[in-house]
């Protein structure tokens, strides 16, 4: 028997399929149209059930946009009879949702068939503006010999007739910068250029400015004053490791690593990118300082190999000379 069925009427069919597509599709707005903010605002997108997560999402979203994630690979090949022995040790330390961002701001925030969508932007001014733009800071004492001579606080004394006084430290495996009691981020990028050569008439780093991807190299050193040597490498990223430490001399020289047991040190280049920059730091104190917190090469990475600030306090009571290396591809 032939069954005949009355069709639906057209205005239902739209309801209908109108119906389904809103279900799925998140606010226009969620795609970046018609979403006010400045130029020099990144803007992080989430959606989740509850609006706090979806905050929280956003803001790690735009910490991963500022690359703080950090990856360490270190690498040392120890001499054989046969074949070259990689001694390698790597961690990884995701940081992104535990950053601490500094002017943050929700620009807009929707709930939609019960998820909430949020658009939280972050003014990516560099360091230097947000600096000035934020403090007026008081003419204090500030001797740091190192910082004086970096980009940033060369642009800072200009900008101020002085250099103000500033503490750098780590958190969580990121770096900031606090100044008159406010506290800025440091950005991969900004933290390199806080890498500056400075020579010493005592201390000298024999090291090629620019070495290759996988090439081996040693490092050459001399000390021509009394006291106790140590060497440092800090990496783009801001791990910060001790090769040797305290070791007392007069008028000497001192390779690392030894030639006896290792083929040398390889340099290396993180994967995606074209290169790298690494900074060697040689000082000589007066007496031994306390360099057990830095972390030994080829060692087991955590979260406090991030000391440059450390590093930063035993520079300025002693003498030091620096070597900023580049590895290519």
């Amino acid at each position: 028997m032939l069954i005949l069925q009355r069709a639906m009427p057209l205005w239902f069919l739209m309801l209908l399929f109108t119906g389904c597509i809103s279900k799925k599709l998140p606010p226009r707005w969620f795609s970046g149209k018609n979403l006010k903010h400045t130029k020099t605002e990144i803007i992080g997108y989430a959606k989740a059930e509850e609006l706090t997560i979806a905050k929280q999402i956003a803001m790690r979203n735009i910490a991963e946009m500022l690359q703080v994630d950090v990856t360490s690979i270190f690498d040392m090949e120890t001499k054989s009879s046969k074949d070259s022995y990689n001694r390698r040790s790597s961690s990884k330390i995701n940081t992104s949702s535990r950053v601490r961002l500094n002017d943050l701001r929700v620009i807009k925030v929707e709930k939609l068939n019960n998820m909430w969508f949020v658009a939280v932007a972050y003014n990516n001014l560099s360091l230097l503006q947000k600096i000035v733009n934020s403090i007026q800071p008081k003419r204090e004492s500030f001797t740091n010999p190192y910082l004086k001579q970096t980009r940033l606080f060369q642009a800072l004394k200009e900008q101020f007739g002085f250099y103000p006084k500033a503490k750098i430290y780590a958190q969580n495996g990121q770096y900031y910068i606090a100044i008159d009691n406010q506290q800025f981020l440091i950005s991969q990028q900004e933290f390199v250029e806080l890498f500056t050569n400075q020579e010493h008439q005592n201390i000298k780093i024999k090291l090629k400015d620019r070495l290759h991807n996988n090439e081996l190299y040693f490092i050459e050193t001399a000390f021509k004053e009394f006291g106790f040597a140590s060497l440092f490498l800090v990496y783009e990223n801001g791990v910060v490791v001790n090769m040797f430490k305290n070791i007392e001399l007069v008028d000497a020289t001192f390779t690392y690593p030894d030639k006896k047991k290792y083929d040398g040190l390889r340099a290396e280049v993180e994967d995606g990118t074209i290169q790298s920059r690494d900074i060697f730091v040689a000082l000589v104190c007066k007496q031994k300082e306390d360099i057990e917190l830095f972390n030994q090469i080829s060692t087991t990475l955590e979260k406090d190999s991030f000391r440059f600030g450390n590093l930063l306090d035993l520079m300025g009571k002693c003498t030091f000379a620096t070597k900023i290396v580049t590895i290519i591809r």
